[in-house]
C-alpha cells in the first residue's frame, strides 16, 4: 500500500505558482488587441481633422459669400462681387486646413445667377498609411443686398 502511494504521489507533479501558467498569456493577448486599437485611434484623429477641414471650407464659403452679398464700393458689378467673395474665403482658408500628406489648399469659385452669389470652395485631402483620400466640399448661397 505504501508502494500506490508513492507510485501516485509521483505522478502528480506539484502545481507552481498560480501566475506561473499564465505567464506569457497577456503578451500574447496584448499583441493581438494593439493592432486593432492603433487603427481606431488613428481611424479617430484621421476622420476628426478631415470633419475639421471640411467645418473651415464652411466657413470659408459663408464669409466669402457674405463679403461679396453685401460688397458697397463706387461699382456694383458683378465681377467685383465675385472677386470681393473669393479674396474673403481665400483668406479664410489660408493656412487653416490641415494635411497629413502635403498642404492642403481649397479651390474657390463664385458665381451670380440672378439675385444669388454662389460660393463652393473644394479641396483633396491626402491620405495616411491606410486610409484613403478624398475630396471635402462646402458650398454657400446667398441673396445680394
Amino acid at each position: 500500500m505504501i508502494a500506490a502511494r508513492a507510485n501516485t504521489a509521483t505522478l502528480q507533479a506539484p502545481a507552481a505558482t498560480p501566475g506561473q501558467a499564465q505567464k506569457g498569456s497577456v503578451m500574447v493577448e496584448f499583441a493581438f488587441i494593439l493592432p486593432v486599437f492603433l487603427l481606431l485611434l488613428f481611424g479617430v484623429i484621421y476622420f476628426s481633422v478631415a470633419l475639421y477641414n471640411k467645418t473651415v471650407l464652411a466657413i470659408a464659403t459663408r464669409e466669402g459669400a457674405r463679403a461679396g452679398a453685401v460688397y458697397v464700393a463706387g461699382t456694383d458689378t458683378d465681377g467685383s462681387r465675385i472677386s470681393s467673395a473669393n479674396t474673403v474665403a481665400t483668406q479664410v482658408c489660408q493656412n487653416k486646413l490641415v494635411s497629413f500628406g502635403d498642404a492642403m489648399s481649397a479651390s474657390i469659385t463664385s458665381s451670380i445667377s440672378g439675385d444669388i452669389l454662389t460660393v463652393q470652395a473644394s479641396g483633396d485631402y491626402d491620405a495616411f498609411y491606410l486610409f484613403p483620400s478624398f475630396s471635402i466640399s462646402a458650398q454657400t448661397r446667398m441673396r445680394l443686398e
